[in-house]
Parts: C-alpha cells; sequence; structure tokens
C-alpha cells in the first residue's frame, strides 16, 4: 500500500484529521532545512510537503516567496531537493513526502527521469502547482510508470464538471484551496469552504485536504471539525522560519521554534 493512502487510513481509524505540513526545501539553507525535514514527525505532522525553491511563482505569496530567494541564495535546487528527501528516508521510512513545484523545475531535469528520480529519492506525491488540466497528459505516461501519487489542486471556484475531469487522475488525495489568491494574506472562510468540502464529496472517495489561508493553530482545528481528511499548513511554518532567521538563531534555534509552532497545530488539528 502507497504511504499516503496507508496515513490517511491509520489516521481515519482513530478519527483524527491529518496535519499536512509544508516547508520550502532550502530554507534558510540545507543544513537547517534537513534538521527540520527530520523533526517534523515527531512535532506532529503526519504528512509533509517539500517545496522546491521557485523564483516566479504563481501561487505562493511574499513569505513562502521570499523563503525561496533565501533557499536559491544558499545553492538549493531541485536536483539537492531530491537529496533532502533521500536523507530524510534513511531515518524515516513511514512518513509521506510530497514533492511540491512548478512545472518549470520539472521540465528543465527532464520529464523522462524526475518521476523515477523522484521515486527513488523516497517521494510519495508529486503536486505542480502551475499544470492545468489541459496540458498534464505531457506528464501522465512518464508519471504512470511509477507509483507517484499525483496531487491535484481544485479552487473554490472549480464547477463540477471541471472538478470530475481533473479528480479522474488524481490519487493520494484532493487538495482543496480554501481562498482565491495567493497563499499567506488572506484568511480562509469555514462555511463556504465546508459547501465545497461537500461538493468534492461527490465526485471523488480520495480524501480532501483544506490549505491556503489556514493562519493559527485555532483556525486549522476548526477546519479539522468540519470534515476535512487534512489540513494543510505552510505559510506561518514558513513565517517562523524566517523571524528566528532575521532574529539571527543559529540552526537548532530555528528548529526547536519551527517544531513548537507544529506542535501548537497538530495538537489542534488532533483534538478535533
Amino acid at each position: 500500500m502507497k504511504r499516503i493512502e496507508q496515513k490517511f487510513l491509520e489516521l481515519k481509524a482513530k478519527k483524527q484529521c491529518a496535519f499536512v505540513a509544508y516547508i520550502c526545501a532550502g530554507d534558510p539553507d540545507y543544513k537547517t532545512s534537513l534538521e527540520l525535514l527530520k523533526e517534523l514527525p515527531a512535532a506532529g505532522a503526519d504528512i509533509i510537503e517539500l517545496g522546491v525553491p521557485f523564483l516566479d511563482p504563481s501561487g505562493d505569496g511574499p513569505i513562502i516567496e521570499n523563503a525561496a530567494k533565501r533557499a536559491v541564495a544558499s545553492g538549493m535546487s531541485l536536483i539537492k531537493t531530491l537529496k533532502m528527501a533521500a536523507e530524510f528516508r534513511k531515518s524515516d521510512q513511514k512518513t509521506p513526502l510530497i514533492l511540491m513545484s512548478y512545472f518549470n523545475p520539472i521540465f528543465k531535469y527532464g520529464l523522462d527521469k524526475i518521476f523515477a528520480d523522484s521515486e527513488k529519492s523516497g517521494i510519495d506525491g508529486i503536486l505542480i502547482v502551475d499544470l492545468p488540466l489541459e496540458e498534464e497528459a505531457e506528464i501522465l505516461s512518464q508519471i504512470s510508470r511509477t507509483k507517484l501519487d499525483l496531487i491535484h489542486l481544485f479552487a473554490p471556484t472549480t464547477d463540477q464538471t471541471r472538478a470530475k475531469k481533473i479528480a479522474k487522475n488524481a490519487g493520494g488525495f484532493l487538495y482543496l484551496i480554501s481562498m482565491l489568491g495567493i497563499t499567506g494574506t488572506g484568511s480562509a472562510d469555514i462555511s463556504e469552504n465546508k459547501k465545497s468540502l461537500q461538493k468534492l464529496r461527490q465526485i471523488s472517495d480520495l480524501p480532501i485536504a483544506i490549505g491556503f489561508g489556514i493562519k493559527t493553530p485555532s483556525q486549522a482545528g476548526e477546519f479539522a471539525k468540519i470534515g476535512a481528511d487534512g489540513v494543510i499548513v505552510g505559510s506561518t511554518i514558513v513565517s517562523e522560519v524566517n523571524d528566528n532567521f532575521l532574529a539571527k538563531k543559529n540552526s537548532a534555534e530555528i528548529v526547536a521554534a519551527v517544531t513548537k509552532k507544529v506542535r501548537e497545530f497538530s495538537k489542534e488539528i488532533k483534538q478535533n
């Protein structure tokens, strides 16, 4: 059984919502980022999104964009992100890892090898933020040769007809975007997302995780209550890295501060 599927089944049996934590690989540097990655499961992250730093994002707000700038400045790349995943797998064989990227780095790496190399590195799912339904045929034949799950995004404005088409080739879980706009700016509306969640339930049996605009632990807990299978938190975690880096904290202090924040989110999500 695939790791993502196994994790959701385990949590469902416990009647718990999954906590999906996002970090930008290489932020603020490789060593700190790797140590943070290794500590996230113990801090309560059930699934980890490992973001490939990219300097021309369309969905990421200023918080994650600045993290990408720091990571790239420190020498981070897609190749090193896969190396980081492989290092993580030496000590953790259970926690699902999702590679979150824009299409440009994927294309530049080579569609004939990126998915196989990702699988070898211990990646379980791929989320390509800016690859629309109309163009995903370009990768389907390649990704189908692996056991990777192709994670798909669903906007609040996606109608049922299009949602069915998007879900057709989806794997792992459906990623419901909680609000219009970019990450880390506005706040998500719970009542509207409850409606979107119910609509997606009608077109797929895959778990549904909600992300974007979930800023506080209490807010994350509220989203867990409305029936989401997972809650995704990114910008707040990345912001914690940023704040401690700017405060000139060392690697160990940054990891400690971020994992403390992750525990706060996990506690709220798990008690619902």
